[in-house]
């Protein structure tokens, strides 16, 4: 349904020029209490009368009506729509568009937080010789959301953007010339930036569950919540005793047997959505583990778990594409698919004999995943 702006826009125009409601209902001919109606959005004024009020404010009817309103939300929605359904491959000429957006809407943070995003995505390289020009850009369009935006939702999006950017600057820019110490300033901001951030006890789904509110309303975003809170969990427990040499195998590997159920738990049976990767890896650690400890058939079995996920992963365009996007700043992995990236980690980087991949077993296993040409990649 179109909303009409007739009577804010009378309000605001009727008020820029001192009047009364009582002297404008003299000027118009009508009486006060239509122009009270008119303004409360209760009633409107004969179609005839439209030109006369438009003239008299020295407007277009289709201003005076807020027509120009519609038609840049409705073009603001558009870019929105834009935006939400991008491909990968789609990222640049969005982000053309959205240049223009900028221009064309310059308060509105919806569209400016999007623009950030895709910024982000396709200037935030340090390899890029406009790299300062982009990270002032970045900046300034954190400060605008931060200084005059009251949408906490888009807010805290820009600070969870920022963060990332200034790490990734911190990062990348330590890596190539070796000099943390530098660089400390872009950390120290990051961290700043991240201790503004609410803690998950201030989350809308811990206090929505803690106070009781409408639970079966709530239920989906809940179990989106805990999907979130797995992914965090991984992230830690891998994190924590994957890579420290001071946990045992067997701990380890009863660790990721534990994560594993509990993705099994809240995700559809082999529909891992967003957690693909992490179901693919942790296969792929438990078949050299298993290996490790000496175990040849559990370690072909996982390894083999691994792969057919891999496939599984390739074969879903969305599922294909989402982890696209997740290697697209990792210089190694970011034009290979699943599938390749795994058989180079089991051809170069599990600790695996050389005996071991000359098994029969093994092999079917890499050409399960296409026996790609991983040779000339070095980990």
């Amino acid at each position: 349904m179109t909303k009409i702006y007739f009577a804010e826009n009378l309000k605001r125009l009727r008020k820029e020029k001192g009047l009364t409601q009582e002297s404008l209902a003299d000027i118009l001919g009508v009486s006060f209490q239509a122009i009270s109606k008119w303004e409360r959005g209760e009633n409107y004024p004969d179609i005839a009368l439209l030109p006369a009020i438009a003239a008299y404010f020295g407007v277009s009817i289709d201003m005076l009506l807020g027509a120009d309103k519609m038609q840049s939300q409705a073009k603001i929605q558009e870019y929105l729509d834009m935006y939400d359904n991008m491909h990968l491959k789609d990222i640049s000429s969005v982000f053309e568009e959205f240049k223009k957006a900028v221009r064309a809407f310059p308060g509105n943070f919806s569209v400016m937080i999007r623009y950030m995003e895709l910024l982000m995505e396709e200037k935030d390289h340090t390899r890029d010789p406009d790299y300062n020009k982009t990270s002032k850009e970045l900046m300034s369009i954190y400060e605008n959301i931060q200084k005059h935006c009251t949408d906490d939702s888009i807010r805290i999006w820009s600070k969870r953007l920022m963060c990332e950017h200034l790490m990734r600057k911190y990062q990348c820019l330590c890596n190539e010339e070796g000099k943390y110490c530098s660089y400390k300033e872009y950390y120290n901001q990051a961290k700043s930036i991240i201790n503004e951030l609410p803690a998950i006890t201030d989350s809308k789904e811990i206090i929505s569950m803690a106070l009781g509110f409408d639970r079966e309303t709530h239920l989906s975003t809940h179990l989106d919540a805990i999907k979130e809170m797995l992914y965090m969990l991984q992230n830690t427990i891998i994190g924590y005793c994957y890579y420290d040499d001071g946990f045992l195998l067997e701990y380890k590997i009863e660790i990721i047997h534990h994560m594993n159920a509990l993705f099994s738990m809240f995700y559809e049976q082999d529909n891992f959505e967003n957690c693909w990767m992490h179901i693919i890896y942790n296969y792929g650690h438990l078949g050299h583990f298993y290996f490790e400890l000496g175990d040849i058939e559990k370690a072909l079995k996982y390894l083999r778990i691994a792969a057919e996920y891999a496939v599984k992963c390739d074969s879903d365009s969305d599922t294909a594409e989402k982890a696209a996007r997740f290697y697209e700043r990792e210089e190694i992995f970011r034009d290979m698919n699943m599938c390749t990236r795994l058989a180079l980690l089991m051809k170069q980087h599990y600790p695996l004999s050389s005996e071991f991949r000359e098994m029969p077993e093994f092999k079917e296993i890499i050409d399960l995943l296409g026996n790609p040409d991983t040779e000339k990649i070095v980990l």
